[in-house]
């Protein structure tokens, strides 16, 4: 009776075996969303120190992108944060392939040294970049980022409506997307860095 139990489970254990060996290795299952087909993306804006280009930066590197600007109440500091939190977690030598970099939508108010400024006040290692109107106009309609002044008060006094999409560009592509809810899971977010490095 035992010999026939045993034939089974045998064969059972021998086919998850063959599988386990059929499946693909490495295979990692992306939380952010990924892109099927990388779109090439590049630009050049000022940072604190003069022209920034992301594909001098993302040679052999991760680079994260957000675009918002320094006086939003809400969404900017709350993504700039969570990308704080996944880029901490990460170990020193993953951190010198991960840039994060902060683009300000309101260059009228955003010099270069503020939108830096900023973006440091999160973790030194941040960039903050801008330019003017008609690149940042340029370059946001790249990533197909949106933004608009709203609650116009007078001069210096408004609010800006943008994308709170943070883009992932590796090897000079636009390669995956993480969405205002999806950035707040920073262990998934930090899984999602470790497979593209």
């Amino acid at each position: 009776m035992k010999g026939k139990l045993l034939l089974p489970v045998l064969l059972v254990l021998a086919l998850v075996g063959v599988a386990f060996l059929l499946l693909p290795k490495g295979t990692h299952s992306f939380y952010g969303t990924r892109l099927l087909n990388p779109k090439p993306v590049d630009f050049t804006l000022e940072g604190p120190q003069g022209p920034v280009r992301l594909a001098e930066l993302s040679q052999g590197r991760v680079v994260l992108i957000f675009f918002g600007f320094t006086r939003c109440p809400d969404v900017c500091p709350t993504t700039m944060l969570a990308l704080k939190r996944a880029y901490e977690k990460l170990s020193p030598k993953e951190q010198e392939r991960v840039q994060v970099i902060f683009i300000s939508v309101d260059p009228e108010r955003d010099i270069p040294q503020i939108s830096d400024q900023y973006a440091k006040g999160f973790h030194p290692s941040f960039l903050g970049l801008t330019g003017s109107p008609e690149t940042i106009q340029e370059v946001a309609r790249t990533f197909g980022v949106y933004y608009q002044k709203t609650q116009y008060r007078g001069p210096g006094e408004y609010l800006v409506d943008h994308t709170a999409t943070t883009f992932v560009v590796k090897e000079g592509n636009l390669v995956l997307l993480f969405s205002p809810d999806k950035v707040e899971e920073t262990e998934k977010v930090v899984g999602d860095l470790r497979a593209l490095l």
